[in-house]
């Protein structure tokens, strides 16, 4: 390989990472978009229970406790948490309505000691996908910051036995590296 050809390599890899990073990029703006045209919608009284799914979509019902934490462990009060999943079918909406547009939303606020329940119904995984059904959150807190706070992921199918309605817990610990 000759010099020129090494330092041509060089360029167009640089190029290609810079377009990458680029489109990441656009992404995120248009998730974050998408983020706060649903907070429009958030009701403007919250406790800390709350539905996702209306009681009339059809699915298997599922109650979700969890609890968020700060990044030092300890419990965020009065924080709202965002939480959305796909339907029994793996939608998230219907697809006319374009990327990050999510139809079973909910929000709650946390309690004192960060607790939360949201009843839904058990998300499905999308299709043709052996992604597992997961719900994702993400977290506003009192002092405006906000994070991606993870998501509950599940088993493909609804667990032998489990109890109707099937129950999940989930502690949500911020990372520093999840604030946007």
């Amino acid at each position: 390989m000759t010099r020129r050809t090494f330092i041509g390599l060089i360029i167009a890899g640089g190029v290609a990472a810079s377009l990458g990073t680029h489109r990441a990029g656009a992404q995120d703006v248009e998730y974050i978009r998408a983020l706060e045209r649903a907070q429009q919608a958030r009701p403007a009284s919250l406790s800390s229970k709350a539905r996702i799914a209306p009681t009339s979509e059809p699915g298997d019902p599922l109650v979700i406790r969890g609890r968020l934490l700060n990044v030092d462990g300890s419990p965020v009060a009065g924080a709202i948490v965002f939480a959305y999943h796909t339907d029994q079918g793996g939608l998230y909406d219907n697809r006319e309505n374009g990327p990050h547009s999510w139809r079973l939303r909910g929000w709650v606020k946390t309690d004192a000691d960060g607790s939360f329940t949201f009843e839904t119904i058990r998300p499905g995984s999308y299709p043709n996908s052996n992604n597992p059904p997961h719900v994702h959150f993400t977290a506003f807190l009192p002092n405006g910051e906000r994070y991606h706070a993870g998501e509950l992921q599940m088993s493909m199918t609804r667990p032998a036995g489990a109890p109707v309605p099937e129950q999940a817990t989930i502690d949500l610990r911020l990372e520093a590296r999840q604030k946007f």
